[in-house]
């Protein structure tokens, strides 16, 4: 980038919250922000972990009236969406909470799309095309991956397309974010280990994309750096506090990262790939991430290298292409560490070809490969889901 000639625009417009059991200062934002009646958009997972019943508890006990919702989806779609919108209205809600991975989050950020806007949520695909603003959010992630608490994104699925839609509008920022590490040590082990590499992806991708500026590679090879240093021991024993608290933090780094650094063909991949064949975000981008960065390796081995010293390989002695690639042995390195199946034959799926040309030619048709360091077309992408089938 040439400062002299570039611009670039960078702003975090969540306010956030951070700390151990720091989620016991949610009835005092409530209050501050003067919300009558919350509605909190969950899954059947965080019931079982305990974490909603304690943050319902909390509530009672302060005197906040509130309605929670706890059937959200892995892939929250535009039904369900829909039907918390209805129930928002009838119990006189004026604000939510996403308490949750991305998909809590997600479901509570179309709630509120569909709160004040009209129609089917699907004609606001793409980006900057909310009319009006709905309720406020506070989100509050139990997974580190997303990063969905300070993006201005959601992603909702499409059933009639069988399609991954992402939404984008800076009306979709939390208006507020609590990050307790405490509520990341009741995660199953394969959730925490997918996505972690949701998170890495968004740090990889945000950091090498051609839409990066100094703020942006800043956060992200940092957020590299966190994730390299502690997936392994988070995985390995999530009630470790230090490494969760280092891992939330890496997650919303990374979102941070990825709000202006863009996402590019990882994620291009990811939604249609999940929309076709379900396959788990978190998921979808660890089989994609080595795939793509071989294929943006030679774009710049400087920020390959860096990547690879970030993620703890030795690099001295070795040239810089050697010291670039080593990035790519990294990522595998961990995937494998962490047990994660590589391909998707391994979990049971079995795509056709017709069903691969179709996912490549939405990965394109989605335009997010316009911020990948590469210049890629139809082809390469299939090439890239080749590399996983």
């Amino acid at each position: 980038m040439n400062l002299v000639l570039d611009s670039f625009e960078f702003g975090l417009h969540t306010q956030i919250y951070y700390g151990v059991n720091k989620l016991n200062d949610l009835p005092h934002l409530i209050r501050r922000y003067n919300y009558s009646k919350v509605l909190i958009c969950t899954d059947k997972g965080i019931v079982q972990s305990g974490n909603l019943i304690r943050l319902e508890n909390m509530l009672k006990e302060a005197g906040i009236d509130f309605f929670t919702f706890t059937d959200v989806e892995p892939d929250p779609t535009i039904e369900i969406v829909q039907h918390v919108k209805s129930l928002f209205i009838e119990n006189g809600c004026d604000a939510l909470i996403g308490l949750g991975g991305g998909s809590s989050i997600d479901t509570a950020k179309g709630v509120s799309v569909a709160v004040a806007n009209p129609g089917d949520l699907s004609q606001y695909e793409g980006k900057d095309k909310i009319p009006h603003k709905g309720p406020d959010l506070i989100a509050i992630p139990t997974t580190a991956g997303t990063g969905s608490e300070v993006t201005h994104a959601t992603v909702i699925k499409d059933k009639k397309r069988q399609y991954k839609m992402g939404i984008l509008s800076h009306t979709l920022h939390a208006k507020a974010a609590i990050l307790d590490p405490q509520l990341l040590t009741t995660v199953p082990r394969g959730v925490a280990a997918v996505t972690g590499m949701d998170a890495l992806s968004h740090a990889i991708e945000s950091y090498t994309s051609n839409q990066a500026q100094p703020i942006t590679e800043a956060l992200g090879l940092h957020a590299i750096r966190l994730i390299g240093q502690n997936l392994r021991p988070f995985v390995a024993r999530r009630a470790d506090l230090q490494a969760a608290s280092q891992m939330m933090l890496a997650s919303t780094i990374a979102g941070a990262a990825f709000i202006w650094g863009r996402i590019a063909a990882v994620h291009a991949i990811s939604h249609p790939l999940g929309g076709r064949l379900g396959v788990a975000h978190g998921m979808a981008n660890s089989l994609l991430l080595p795939a793509v960065m071989r294929y943006n390796v030679s774009t710049n081995y400087e920020k390959f290298r860096d990547i690879a010293i970030a993620l703890g390989e030795p690099v001295e002695g070795l040239s810089l292409r050697e010291a670039a690639e080593r990035s790519i042995h990294a990522v595998e390195q961990l995937i494998h560490d962490l047990e994660i199946p590589t391909t998707l034959a391994a979990l049971q799926l079995h795509p056709t070809d017709e069903e691969l040309d179709i996912i490549a030619k939405e990965a394109m048709d989605s335009g997010m490969t316009a911020a990948n360091p590469k210049e890629c077309t139809v082809k390469d992408l299939r090439k890239m889901l080749e590399e996983i089938r």
